[in-house]
């Protein structure tokens, strides 16, 4: 269970006595310049119809800060070539655009990919996606102005439903279609790189956001769990948490986790140093795969099981036969029936009468056969004797599952179906089966009884409206790594309005509304000897209730002084809130009632953008705000000094 913590503000960084924002008609130095290379900025195919494909492409931001050097800013272009922008050079005729690193074009077509992103894990490391499955660590050296270093690849990580397969390659080296298996494209949140204590080994974190339709995520455990169905959620955001160990000069796969977030992912960091996520997202959300161990819960007792069978095997040369029929009055439980013609096993196991596919996960191997309905696994093990996977199948109908096992061995008997497995029952036929139907059903519903604890204490009509929990509320929740457990949570009371890079190491901060004004929230690291939460830095004045009347807004971005925000419209039009603690105000305010003067007060400033082209990014620094178009690059001087 998740420990409950408060979004708490600090009272010292609000202002009750706030009157507003005065509309400023000062003109802002802006400046206009060409890209070298146009920005392309992808779109979803006829396939990716979901709210989370256009949140995805739609909210993608071209324009990428860096924590190390507030000197510098980047952008991927159309043809992937990354360029380094010294921001110093934008207030002069000829600004510096420096290509630093080409990533490698494996394919003409890029229908269906996410947008190409690029995230900063240290300071002299960043990870790249092309947005078509791709993940490439690169070694970018010091990311200064004055630094030419042009950047190296460490290495590619091509993706692919079931795993992550690694392949070392040189700088030069070719790609083919063949080599991607079956990639699906993503883009990466964040990334974050750790060093042991005794700096012998360092650890990669990298997240990987992913929309996958619900039938083609691999997965341990059912996706029903947290209510995916077909017709309500077609399509799902997968977040995988990948991680990679840098040991004597060569990154090598760690580990992979993947968390099913089925309403959409608002926000995703790694939290320092390394061990644990910080998530808004609404809930049901959870692990579902881990590289590492099975997170379905595992067969009751089956290693005592195991152990006593074998030793009844062993010690009295019993057969199996013998074994069944010794320990049929015994409290062994009958989950499954099979039976066997000399081509094929089948096998029938019995479920709700409403069960799904997707309440279930099965799995066949030649050697193995698994199965995990909803949480728990029900059948898992070693089969008798080989089989051929390609020639088996399984099919669901009113609650019966059944499996056709195509034998490799047609000359062979099988004694018994699962390795150590005493719950099954051997019968002649599907006849013979159906008289078992009804003691599964019976083991079925004892085992949900079980595991459904006491009744409610209270009927749902005894509910009113004002006791109504609203199921659109987001969360924050803290994931631990360690456990596959969410620690933490806190409900939002507010809408999320933008996140913003922090200081190097820690994760970004967001923006939530408090009401009208906008607080800026920082997630702890996980050093801090104290009860994990999110600390109070900032506050935006007004911002929420700003915000909530721009309808045309794509992005939100502020520096990391805070001294302002702004908010761009998809087309031509910006707004700039300064806050009444900057001090580039340019003018000196009196206040007519009392005749005092005021030095800072809150403005707005209003710019109209000469471009016809879409807004593709923005970013905010201490001094400058960028914007970017597909062909242009605008810096408009906020602060001078």
């Amino acid at each position: 269970m998740e420990q409950l913590f408060e979004l708490r503000p600090r009272k010292d960084l609000l202002d009750p006595t706030f009157e507003g924002y005065k509309l400023s008609l000062d003109s802002l130095p802006v400046y206009k310049h060409e890209v070298p290379v146009a920005v392309e900025h992808l779109k979803p195919n006829e396939e990716q119809f979901s709210f989370q494909h256009v949140k995805t492409f739609g909210l993608h931001n071209h324009l990428i800060d860096d924590p190390w050097s507030d000197e510098v800013a980047f952008f991927i272009s159309k043809d992937l070539q990354i360029f380094k922008i010294n921001l110093h050079s934008l207030v002069s005729q000829s600004p510096e655009f420096k290509s630093v690193w080409q990533l490698p074009r494996h394919l003409e077509s890029r229908d269906g990919w996410f947008n190409a992103s690029l995230s900063f894990a240290g300071p002299e490391l960043a990870v790249v996606t092309d947005g078509g499955g791709v993940l490439h660590i690169v070694d970018t050296g010091v990311r200064t102005p004055a630094n030419s270093h042009l950047w190296q690849v460490c290495t590619h990580m091509f993706y692919c439903n079931e795993y992550c397969l690694m392949v070392s390659m040189l700088f030069k080296a070719k790609f083919s279609s063949e080599d991607l298996g079956n990639s699906e494209p993503f883009k990466i949140t964040h990334s974050m790189l750790n060093t042991t204590e005794s700096n012998q080994s360092e650890t990669l974190s990298v997240l990987a956001l992913k929309v996958e339709s619900i039938d083609k995520v691999e997965s341990q455990i059912a996706l029903s769990v947290f209510g995916c169905s077909e017709k309500e959620t077609p399509f799902i955001n997968c977040l995988e948490w990948v991680q990679y160990e840098h040991v004597d000069g060569h990154w090598s796969f760690k580990q992979l986790k993947r968390l099913a977030i089925p309403h959409g992912l608002d926000y995703a960091s790694v939290l320092s140093p390394g061990k644990a996520l910080c998530l808004i997202a609404r809930e049901p959300l959870g692990i579902i795969f881990d590289s590492k161990k099975n997170v379905a819960a595992p067969l009751e007792n089956k290693e005592r099981m195991q152990g006593m069978y074998k030793c009844l095997i062993a010690y009295f040369s019993l057969d199996w036969n013998l074994l069944n029929f010794l320990l049929d009055e015994t409290e062994t439980k009958v989950a499954y029936t099979w039976t066997e013609s000399p081509e094929e096993v089948t096998v029938w196991m019995t479920f709700d009468k409403h069960t799904s596919k997707h309440d279930l996960v099965v799995k066949i191997e030649s050697q193995t056969l698994k199965v995990v309905y909803k949480q728990q696994t029900y059948l898992d093990g070693e089969l008798a004797h080989p089989i051929s996977v390609g020639s088996s199948t399984w099919t669901l109908l009113d609650g019966k599952l059944e499996f056709i096992l195509s034998k490799v061995d047609k000359s062979l008997s099988w004694n018994h179906l699962i390795q150590s497995d005493l719950r099954g029952r051997k019968v002649l036929d599907a006849e013979t089966a159906a008289d078992y139907e009804s003691v599964i059903n019976m083991t079925m519903k004892e085992t949900q009884a079980e595991g459904g604890g006491r009744p409610p204490v209270f009927s749902s009509e005894q509910l009113e409206e004002c006791d109504d929990m609203p199921m659109d509320e987001s969360c924050v929740f803290r994931f631990d790594g360690e456990t596959n457990k969410f620690t933490h949570k806190a409900i939002l009371s507010g809408q999320l309005l933008f996140f913003t890079q922090s200081a190097p190491g820690l994760a970004p901060a967001f923006c939530l509304r408090h009401d009208v004004d906008g607080l800026i929230w920082q997630p702890m690291g996980d050093e801090l000897e104290q009860s994990w939460g999110c600390l109070h830095t900032a506050a935006l004045q007004a911002l929420g209730y700003i915000q909530a009347s721009k309808e045309q807004r794509k992005f939100t971005v502020a520096p990391p002084n805070m001294t302002y925000a702004a908010l761009c419209d998809a087309f031509s039009h910006v707004y700039i809130y300064r806050q009444s603690n900057c001090t580039s105000t340019g003018v000196e305010m009196v206040h007519r009632p009392t005749g005092r003067r005021v030095g800072n007060i809150a403005r707005q400033q209003v710019l109209n953008i000469d471009s016809s082209e879409e807004c593709l990014g923005a970013l905010a620094t201490n001094s400058f705000l960028l914007l970017l178009t597909s062909s242009s690059l605008f810096s408009i001087r906020v602060n001078s000094d």
